[in-house]
């Protein structure tokens, strides 16, 4: 039973992929109504149940608005936003998104031991040896983000460690390259931060004398198939540069 599920959520997911496609092919100069559950079940070849997820999942994350009695509507705001809130997308993408070309410059690589509080959040003792990775992202060549990675540096093995520790790809993909483990989903705090609070942001980018900024701080934990912390990792997103916005649906009582 598991199992089918699986392959559900998956079709539901292509079907949802087809539906944007179908969206991109529409002139909603016209008209922005979408045809009927079962006319997009016939047109992208899968059931109606498998259309109504689609469907639902699209209107969560506002690109489409159900009007019961009326039907279902493109969201054209909801086209317009470049980048969407979302801490899971990855800062590349958050980067491109907005219209710029990304980078990244590795700021430094090196091994310490942890305390309780990080020894809590990535499972293992205090005192436990953990890679610490400085990336800095970069717009168009402009700083736009500092990523703080931790992982458990027992995870690679030593000759893998020593043949290539400075990576500036995924760090999840450096980790599943070299150990095998995978990450599968994770929990991320959201907050701000300041470089009047974390002074070691002006080790990494310019400030003009006396100026406090603001930063979006994730702070996030991820997990791997055996919901195992394997990497936490602090993000500070400049959003002079990568502006997120949402869209929400509201439910009132009246």
């Amino acid at each position: 039973m598991h199992e089918h599920r699986l392959k559900r959520t998956a079709l539901a997911d292509e079907a949802k992929i087809c539906i944007q496609r179908y969206i991109n092919t529409l002139n909603l100069n016209e008209s922005n109504k979408l045809p009927r559950e079962e006319v997009l079940a016939e047109i992208i070849g899968v059931s109606r149940v498998t259309i109504r997820s689609a469907l639902n999942e699209l209107a969560s994350e506002g690109i489409v608005i159900r009007k019961q009695g009326k039907g279902t509507f493109v969201n054209t705001e909801g086209l317009e936003i470049k980048v969407k809130f979302n801490p899971v997308l990855q800062l590349r993408d958050m980067i491109s998104d907005s219209g710029y070309s990304p980078s990244v410059k590795l700021l430094g690589i090196e091994t310490i031991y942890c305390d309780s509080k990080l020894a809590d959040i990535l499972n293992i003792t205090v005192g436990d040896p953990v890679t610490v990775a400085k990336k800095m992202f970069l717009a168009d060549d402009r700083p736009c983000a500092l990523c703080i990675d931790y992982f458990d540096r027992r995870v690679i093995s030593e000759k893998d460690y020593q043949d290539s520790p400075n990576y500036k790809n995924s760090i999840f993909e450096y980790i599943y390259d070299k150990s095998g483990k995978q990450v599968t989903w994770d929990k991320v705090e959201i907050t701000t931060e300041t470089n009047l609070q974390n002074p070691e942001l002006e080790k990494y980018i310019d400030f003009k004398k006396g100026e406090v900024k603001a930063f979006l701080l994730l702070k996030g934990v991820n997990f791997d198939g055996n919901d195992q912390p394997l990497v936490y990792a602090n993000e500070y997103i400049d959003t002079d540069i990568i502006k997120f916005n949402m869209i929400r649906q509201r439910k009132i009582n009246y």
